[in-house]
């Protein structure tokens, strides 16, 4: 594996900062980020739209190796089915690859487990801590005529967090987007947080399914101790919003930029 991707579909986001304070907050965590994965791999692509072109390339200049405008085809479907984007990425690669969200950074090599598996992921999501938010979801599907329905267990949660999404055997990956295209097509309704089932919830057990062999960073999250273990940072939540974290991210990318001569 010597490809890592990042996408950025611009319809869904409230505004370019896509969940961080400021936009110097967020172009520095995405080239911390980028500076770190062409240390371990050659192609570093960017899947994105024209208004993530102009915002991402031609405002921020971020370091990709190769950047395909491709997003602007989704602009039909529905905001609220934001990884739709990410799927897409995804489906339109032709070797395997990694993709990684812009609040990932590898500070590490990936571990070898990692980027030789059929296919990998951050961690799993089974824990009753998170159970509620797949739940309503999951009965709304029951009954319904989604074609997922046939290949997912629509009464025991099980779930990958996609903030690394790893692939070397391509195989599965258009039913994946075909499975979760249908679902919104079909989905009028406004449940919240519809696009982790047809994301995270969907890949497991489309894997599950097929037999994959799948590996994972962590067992259940990846808590400090396997962080710092493998190198790895995952800026979730209301952990990017703040402020001692935003200085942290700044000083290492001075300091990443300083030993690269940039």
């Amino acid at each position: 594996m010597n490809k890592v991707v990042y996408s950025q579909w611009s319809k869904p986001a409230k505004d370019e900062f896509v969940g961080f304070n400021s936009k110097e907050a967020f172009a520095n965590c995405a080239e911390l980020s980028i500076l770190n994965s062409k240390k371990w791999f050659d192609k570093v692509e960017l899947v994105t739209d024209e208004k993530g072109y102009k915002f991402l390339i031609d405002d921020l200049k971020l370091p990709f190796t190769d950047v395909k405008v491709e997003l602007d085809r989704l602009n039909h479907i529905p905001k609220k089915n934001w990884s739709i984007g990410k799927i897409y990425a995804c489906k339109i690669q032709d070797e395997p690859f990694m993709h990684q969200d812009f609040d990932v950074i590898w500070f590490k090599k990936p571990p070898s487990r990692i980027l030789k598996a059929q296919a990998a992921f951050q961690n799993p999501e089974k824990s009753e801590g998170i159970h509620g938010f797949y739940e309503a979801i999951m009965q709304d599907a029951k009954g319904k005529e989604f074609e997922l329905n046939k290949y997912c267990n629509l009464d025991l949660l099980r779930a990958y967090n996609c903030g690394i999404i790893c692939f070397n055997d391509l195989s599965i990956i258009n039913k994946w987007y075909d499975l979760a295209i249908d679902y919104i097509n079909k989905n009028k309704n406004n449940l919240p947080l519809v696009p982790i089932f047809f994301e995270q919830f969907l890949i497991y057990n489309l894997l599950d399914y097929y037999d994959f062999k799948v590996e994972t960073l962590g067992e259940d999250w990846v808590d400090e101790k396997t962080a710092v273990k493998y190198g790895y940072t995952h800026l979730i939540s209301e952990s990017k919003r703040k402020k001692d974290i935003e200085e942290k991210v700044a000083i290492k990318l001075a300091k990443t930029k300083s030993l690269l001569g940039i």
